[in-house]
């Protein structure tokens, strides 16, 4: 998962706006047989590089109403410290709502929808707005990235909110759960703790200290801004460089440094109470977008727990009935990346559930999965980046996660996922699997029922 970042500040080198044209292909498979195929392009995303670094990515979509935008800070987890925890989704609620208003943008259209958003990758801005009011759209999110003047009041208001998050999580079994799995497999990396951070941080971080996170951190150089819609990529090259193309780069980000894979011993576990089911959830640390593996890493998420037709759907609910709810997820993020399946169950079926679950994960890191099961695994991972090309907010979303999270392959493995995943074989996701679970770390939410 180490991955170098390449920023360089451009405005310092005065090189020129630089446009590449990147065609998407994208596989459209035959049903049931993921070696039948044809090629169905989609449109061409277009990559504007300005010169103080900001990425500006744009996919066009003509038939759409709307435009949607994400624009993604990398400002990773790790750039907190335990005690300032929480501190960029605490911004994240900030940038959410204007306060006060930025009158020097003009009244705000009703059509507009904002939303902000943490993880341990970076802070992400989404607006959602008809074609017409683009330029506004963009200023705003310009303000509130790079502008916005945090006052008290916003600030205490965000605290207020995230501390009742953080005290509401302390009561449920996921996010307990996988917040203890990614400290089992990262227990001294920095940025392991919870993105909600912790009532301590809570107490400990002040406005002041906000306000220095956001100047130092909220960079263009480290901004990717991702379009779907219906608007002229010649209208949007101009807006970015009349918004962005003035403001100053930060500090170069100088990439993760991973601590040794720890040696995890018995399941950790949890008593939870007024809870009527149980839950396992075993993890194991994961490719990240950009590395080779990742392909194979998200076809092997499919043949865990995607669909009725998955392996532990079929083991643990359609043969046995051990299992309420099966699932399988890799999340690749650039800090503390992992993969995990879940399933939640009776309190009296934990082990027979766990022992099921160690079984089929060794069971395919020993054979490779058969033909069958193998192409239904390829076929969910590229059906579902397919239906998620049919919405503008999706598009926009995904071309900047991949973008982000590694600026030099990200872009890449977005555009050939349909290929990568088809390439993929069934030693391939055999290794995968011995790789990501050899020394996985499982928790375990046993519920006590309150009567």
């Amino acid at each position: 998962m180490v991955e170098r970042l390449f920023q360089v500040s451009l405005v310092q080198l005065k090189l020129p706006l630089v446009v590449v044209n990147l065609v998407v292909g994208v596989l459209l498979l035959a049903p049931g047989d993921c070696r039948a195929q044809r090629v169905s392009r989609l449109p061409v995303i277009e990559e504007v590089v300005l010169d103080n670094g900001c990425r500006v990515l744009f996919q066009p979509n003509n038939s759409a109403s709307t435009v949607a935008i994400s624009a993604v800070v990398r400002v990773r987890a790790s750039q907190e410290t335990r005690l300032t925890a929480g501190i960029r989704q605490l911004l994240a609620l900030i940038v959410a709502v204007p306060d006060p208003w930025p009158k020097q943008i003009g009244l705000c259209p009703p059509s507009l929808r904002l939303e902000a958003s943490a993880n341990r990758d970076g802070v992400a801005l989404r607006v959602e707005c008809l074609p017409q009011d683009l330029t506004y759209a963009l200023s705003l999110i310009r303000h509130q990235l790079f502008e916005a003047q945090i006052s008290r009041e916003s600030f205490e208001r965000a605290r207020h909110q995230l501390s009742k998050t953080i005290q509401a999580n302390r009561h449920l079994p996921l996010p307990v759960a996988f917040n203890t799995v990614v400290k089992e497999l990262y227990p001294s990396q920095a940025g392991s703790w919870p993105v909600t951070g912790s009532l301590a941080s809570m107490s400990v971080i002040s406005v002041e200290r906000a306000r220095q996170f956001y100047s130092d951190h909220f960079r263009p150089n480290v901004t990717v801004i991702s379009i779907s819609g219906n608007v002229t990529v010649a209208a949007l090259k101009a807006e970015t460089e009349e918004l962005f193309g003035e403001l100053l780069p930060g500090p170069e980000y100088r990439g993760e440094r991973f601590t040794p894979h720890p040696k995890i011993g018995e399941p950790y576990r949890w008593m939870m109470r007024g809870l009527d089911k149980s839950a396992i959830v075993t993890a194991g640390r994961a490719p990240v977008i950009g590395d080779p593996e990742y392909p194979a890493a998200v076809v092997l998420s499919a043949l865990l727990g995607s669909g009725m037709g998955s392996r532990l759907f079929q083991a643990l609910r359609a043969e046995q009935s051990l299992a309420y709810t099966v699932q399988a997820a890799l999340t690749p993020s650039t800090v503390c990346s992992y993969s995990h399946v879940l399933a939640t169950c009776s309190r009296s079926n934990i082990e027979a559930v766990r022992t099921e679950i160690t079984h089929q994960l060794a069971d395919i890191a020993s054979n490779s999965p058969t033909e069958p099961e193998l192409d239904r695994a390829k076929r969910f991972a590229i059906n579902s980046f397919l239906l998620s090309q049919q919405r503008n907010r999706d598009v926009a979303h995904y071309l900047g996660v991949f973008s982000s999270s590694d600026p030099a392959k990200g872009l890449h493995t977005y555009r050939d996922f349909s290929q990568l995943i088809t390439e993929v074989s069934g030693a391939q996701v055999r290794n995968c699997c011995a790789q990501i679970f050899s020394k996985p770390a499982t928790v375990i939410i046993e519920a006590i029922s309150e009567s």
